[in-house]
């Protein structure tokens, strides 16, 4: 079998994690000139999962969404030059014990990790947020924390893991241990000073810094829906709009109608009541020890930034 010489495979990886502004991370990531992300998410390094997908969406992803072969993951990347390339994942980081062998099977063990992580407490809410903004989450909050052991057994996809996500302790160490060079990255540094964040990771994935970045715009945001019959229309299959998209699809092109699709999903949003006193307090309490272990493993007081 003859070796590709045209692909410039990834030399950078985010593998995480989810609700914790990796969307908007790449979309900054992309307005530099030296820097190309063909895709933000191949899924390709958890293929083991993907390959035994046997639960229709929303529980399991659509399968144009992930790639399993290795041929059609190299053809993201061929034909890329002088232009450092990588990926922006979500799932790699949950996922360490089968993310970390592929990952280093195909990308060695000098490819560099990033990682961005969320205060537990706020990220499982968002999560949750995630799906029921679309109505897919029905449960109460409380209910679909209760049923998350269930949903793993069963094949869910990671981002139903709500709580589980947060136990970022045993996945940071996972890839502290596995990769010369490590940057664990924090969503609250990002959201106070994109532009500083941004900067960092440039230094880190070795492009010149200082780039004038559009950061004026966030992406993937949480909440409620204020219209659930117009939220249904827009995110669930209906019958008028089976209808409408024979001619929906002939006037505007597929980046279009993605575009019309997510900005009228973000008006249909208002901001959610959050979580009570007595909420945030038993899920503190279940996060403590994690936090705890996290803050000695990367030598950092959380406390300054999960306060």
């Amino acid at each position: 079998m003859s070796i590709r010489t045209d692909v410039t495979l990834p030399s950078f990886l985010f593998v995480g994690t989810a609700k914790a502004g990796t969307t908007s991370i790449e979309k900054y990531l992309k307005q530099h000139p030296d820097i190309c992300i063909p895709r933000k998410e191949t899924f390709y390094f958890l293929k083991d999962i993907y390959r035994n997908n046997h639960l229709s969406y929303p529980l399991q992803r659509r399968r144009d969404e992930y790639i399993l072969n290795k041929e059609v993951y190299e053809e993201e990347y061929a034909g890329i030059e002088a232009m450092v390339t990588g990926e922006v994942g979500t799932g790699y980081l949950f996922h360490h014990e089968l993310a970390i062998p592929r990952i280093k099977e195909t990308l060695g063990d000098d490819v560099k990790i990033l990682m961005v992580l969320r205060h537990p407490v706020d990220r499982c809410y968002s999560s949750y947020l995630h799906f029921a903004k679309d109505l897919h989450e029905k449960g109460t909050f409380e209910e679909v924390l209760d049923s998350e052991e269930k949903r793993f057994k069963e094949g869910w996809d990671f981002m139903w893991q709500h709580r589980l996500m947060g136990l970022y302790a045993k996945q940071v160490e996972a890839y502290l241990g596995a990769f010369k060079e490590v940057k664990v990255l924090f969503y609250e540094d990002f959201r106070r000073a994109p532009d500083v964040f941004m900067k960092e990771v440039f230094e880190f994935i070795d492009v010149n810094p200082n780039i004038n970045l559009d950061l004026a715009k966030t992406h993937n945001a949480s909440g409620t829906p204020k219209n659930e019959t117009l939220q249904r229309f827009i995110t669930q299959e209906t019958f008028l709009k089976r209808l409408v998209r024979p001619l929906f699809r002939l006037v505007f092109s597929k980046d279009r109608r993605e575009k019309i699709r997510k900005e009228a999903k973000g008006r249909n949003l208002k901001k959610s009541e959050g979580l009570s006193a007595e909420q945030r307090s038993k899920l503190m309490s279940f996060y403590s020890d994690d936090i705890a272990e996290l803050s000695a493993l990367i030598g950092r007081p959380l406390t300054e930034i999960w306060n």
